[in-house]
């Protein structure tokens, strides 16, 4: 049995109590103390103090109109203008509305680091749970010696689940500065509402508060119920032995494959796609399943390794550690292929509506969103393709380590530009969030981990599985 050491835990402590700080931190700096109204009335009067009016000085930012109002906005509301922002502005009605706009997305800061780390976890677990479920449904060998571990790392989903619940239902109720849904927001849909968008308004069919938290209650009560009947199905394998517990999860895995099909696709239409509410692509739900799915193998691949230098797993040899390294390497080029062709259309297409999304990305992240394609492509295909690489494993998890981070900024790239817009920041509240996560993972995990025997000892392709060899 596997047993969690101290150090286990007292890394995940800290990890956890990092997390929990750096949000506190994100919250209380980004506590609004001002209504709309009240910051409209504050920049009126700020620009009736200094008489917005087109400088003479030289400084660019001084030649725009209201440039010196910029200024004294900044200081009082401790806030950062794009110099797009500024340049742009044409009246005081403007101005007002991108202060607005900055406070929120002060506000902001705190849940769209949380709803990064959610998805970014929620991927780990949830692809894992794929994973195994595949291995049943193909009547797979090879990995029989895997199945407790990608067992162990489904068993996170429903804590991913109460994050994801929270942000659903402080967005939807408009609590603690959470605006992660623009078509959430209070009038979006009344053709009486100055905030009316009529593009907006024809999806309400579909996206309105009512059905989006439905659909997320269906999403995880699915894959719960594949999860628990999997984990009960092999555990009570080990007990009894024969060929009936084995039938019966491959039946369970072929309707939860079913099941995930469907929702995997929606699952990112909903919690990702939705946030840039008047774009849409057709790609995007195989697109996030294989940013999801490279995460989870890397994941996989270190709890595998690290679990066998602890002396578990000890039928596990440098073929399985090859063919993870195979399946890490495979996607990483289907993840690249989904990339390019969703935006090589879009950029040949050249349609309003669809490269807007783009050039949000491409003015404002672009450092994060070239960093991404960079680590998760270049990084994989020059240093994972030879066959010596992916059987060493120190080699894999360097290059692992890489490519989470690159999946990190992906999802980061997906969800800051719709959510916080050019007040984006990657810094202490981001990363200490996803530390955070880290530490509840690492916890989690290896705690069902060392309540299980590691190796299914009665079932039937145990014996292929020991002596699998490429």
């Amino acid at each position: 049995m596997y047993t969690v050491t101290k150090n286990t835990k007292l890394i995940s402590l800290v990890l956890m109590l990092t997390g929990i700080f750096a949000l506190g931190y994100g919250f209380i700096k980004g506590a609004g103390h001002h209504t709309d109204e009240e910051i409209t009335h504050q920049v009126q009067a700020f620009a009736d103090d200094i008489q917005s009016e087109v400088s003479d000085e030289t400084d660019a930012l001084d030649q725009a109109p209201y440039g010196s109002l910029f200024n004294k906005i900044e200081q009082e509301f401790h806030l950062h203008f794009s110099q797009k922002e500024i340049l742009e502005a044409q009246n005081v009605d403007d101005v007002v509305h991108a202060t607005i706009h900055a406070l929120h997305a002060k506000s902001q800061r705190p849940w769209s680091s949380l709803l990064v780390a959610a998805i970014f976890f929620l991927g780990v677990s949830l692809l894992s749970l794929f994973f195994l479920a595949l291995q049943y449904v193909a009547e797979v060998g090879w990995s029989v010696v895997l199945k407790r571990v990608l067992m162990a790392v489904g068993t996170f989903l429903p804590y991913v689940a109460v994050v994801i619940f929270i942000i659903i239902l402080t967005a939807g109720f408009h609590l603690f500065g959470n605006h992660t849904y623009h078509w959430m927001a209070e009038g979006i849909m009344n053709p009486e509402s100055a905030n009316y968008d009529a593009i907006i308004a024809g999806k309400e069919a579909y996206l309105n508060f009512g059905f989006f938290f439905v659909r997320a209650l269906i999403y995880f009560a699915g894959w719960f119920w594949a999860l628990k009947k999997l984990i009960s199905l092999s555990l009570q394998e080990d007990i009894d032995g024969g060929v009936g517990y084995y039938a019966a999860s491959k039946k369970v895995s072929a309707i939860f494959l079913v099941f995930f099909a469907i929702s995997s696709s929606m699952l990112a239409w909903d919690w990702i796609m939705s946030i840039d509410t008047h774009w849409f692509s057709t790609l995007f739900g195989w697109y996030v399943f294989s940013s999801m799915f490279v995460t989870a193998l890397v994941v996989i691949f270190m709890l595998v390794v690290h679990l066998r230098n602890q002396g578990q797993l000890q039928l596990v040899n440098d073929s399985h550690i090859h063919d993870l390294g195979k399946f890490i390497f495979a996607f990483s080029i289907f993840w690249t292929y989904l990339w390019f062709s969703q935006f090589m259309l879009i950029w040949y297409a050249n349609i309003p509506e669809e490269v807007t999304y783009y050039i949000a990305r491409f003015d404002e992240y672009k450092v994060p969103f070239i960093t991404a394609l960079v680590l998760n492509f270049a990084v994989p295909i020059v240093m994972l393709m030879s066959r010596d690489s992916k059987r060493v494993p120190g080699t894999v998890i360097a290059i692992g380590a890489i490519v989470l981070v690159g999946h990190y900024l992906d999802f980061f790239v997906m969800i800051m530009p719709g959510t916080v817009g050019s007040h984006w920041h990657l810094g202490f509240v981001e990363i200490g969030t996803f530390l955070g996560f880290t530490g509840l993972f690492i916890r989690v995990v290896t705690k069902k981990l060392s309540s299980m025997e590691l190796t299914p000892k009665n079932h039937p392709m145990l014996k292929e599985s020991e002596h699998f060899h490429i």
